[in-house]
């Protein structure tokens, strides 16, 4: 049997388990405690099973009974919860969805991380301060990455016109920025060379 913990959340019990060396969450008790239907979710989301890194494994439930639930990575918990509407639910559980969407999966994480850091617990950022890179395709989010607060996104066509900003970089910006189009430019031409013989 994985590992388990149990997290206390908002008058429900959540649950992390490990599967694989990776922290996974049954997601009935996370549907059920938003006030959700879970038969629609489970449809959902076996439908797209691969997407969502969909495993059944066997959890201890709150009866003390060994089950098999269905569960996804913890961390593709945001990404999913992101999948829901508040404006499209009942109007008496959209608070709840809510609050879900905004704290379900840090204080998750929070717990994982403690169990499995004894000496240190590694820092959470809230998601009031967190940045995050999301990478959507037809409307869904596929991934996602934190992106550090010094940090700035870019789309590759808006680089020229920015770069023709005055004041928009530093000098020493617009010097690495040359150093790496040159460096680039460099192995173009090299590549270019070899294949002309």
């Amino acid at each position: 049997m994985p590992s388990q913990i149990t997290v206390p959340f908002h008058g429900s019990n959540l649950f992390v388990v490990e599967h694989n060396g990776e922290p996974y969450t049954p997601l009935r008790p996370i549907v059920e405690g938003m006030g959700m239907e879970w038969s629609y979710q489970s449809r959902k989301l076996g439908s797209n099973r691969q997407r969502w890194g969909v495993a059944v494994i066997a959890t201890v439930a709150q009866d003390n009974k060994t089950r098999e639930t269905l569960c996804i990575p913890l961390r593709k918990l945001f990404g999913w919860l992101q999948t829901l509407h508040p404006n499209r639910v009942r109007e008496d559980i959209r608070d709840k969805v809510i609050q879900y969407q905004n704290e379900c999966d840090d204080v998750l994480w929070k717990h994982w991380t403690k169990q499995n850091t004894p000496n240190e617990i590694m820092p959470v950022m809230p998601p009031s301060s967190m940045r995050v890179l999301m990478y959507m395709e037809k409307g869904h989010v596929v991934s996602m990455q934190p992106v550090p607060e010094d940090s700035v996104v870019f789309r590759t066509e808006d680089i020229p016109k920015l770069l023709k900003e005055p004041g928009y970089f530093t000098v020493q910006q617009l010097k690495n920025v040359a150093d790496t189009a040159l460096s680039q430019l460099a192995m173009c031409a090299e590549q270019a060379m070899l294949l002309r013989r």
